[in-house]
């Protein structure tokens, strides 16, 4: 960590810092006695998700109030024109090229980012995998973000880390490409003291 006066510059270590932190998370594998009957192999899924949501909600947040910034969501051009879901909208930018719905992009902020970040749980009706091999039906495909069907019949998000974590560093890659305007432009940026 180093010692920063503006905060492109923090940008670009604190993105790096977390995808690094988010990488540890999802390679890591829960084997050993320590994780009790959690000893499954699987990954540190939570605090994985937690920063890897963080990174999508830090991006979007520069973007917030832009007028010459636009996404396509649901066949229309929009705007991150407010904080909080409206941040998870940068999904479907040049950033992580992603084509989801307005709902599912909600259910994402609702379910995954403020539920696990705020209560260390997940909504109801979602599912987080550490990779798309975990499930037959999605063996080898590259998708970070799935919609099913649940149980009981009604709609299930899905969101598979290795995937997602692989979305992030691409878009913290382009991110830092453009942080140098984006930043300094932005409401964030230009609160910065």
């Amino acid at each position: 960590m180093a010692i920063h006066d503006i905060p492109a510059s923090m940008l670009k270590e604190s993105l790096d810092e977390s995808l690094e932190a988010a990488r540890f998370c999802v390679t890591y594998k829960k084997v050993d006695g320590k994780w009790g009957h959690f000893a499954t192999g699987g990954c540190l899924g939570y605090p994985g998700a937690i920063l890897l949501f963080s990174i999508v909600d830090t991006i979007g947040s520069y973007f917030r109030k832009n007028l010459d910034f636009t996404m396509t969501i649901d066949g229309k051009e929009e705007k991150i024109n407010a904080d909080g879901w409206e941040h998870f909208k940068i999904l479907n930018s040049k950033y992580f090229n992603q084509t989801l719905s307005s709902e599912f992009i909600k259910k994402l902020y609702s379910n995954f980012r403020s539920r696990l970040t705020h209560n260390s749980i997940l909504g109801d009706g979602t599912l987080m995998l550490p990779d798309n091999d975990s499930l037959p039906q999605l063996k080898g495909k590259n998708l970070a973000f799935m919609q099913g069907t649940s149980t009981d019949g009604g709609k299930a998000y899905i969101i598979s880390l290795k995937e997602l974590l692989g979305l992030c560093d691409s878009a913290v890659t382009l991110f830092k490409n453009d942080i140098d305007d984006v930043v300094p432009n932005s409401r964030t940026g230009k609160k910065f003291t």
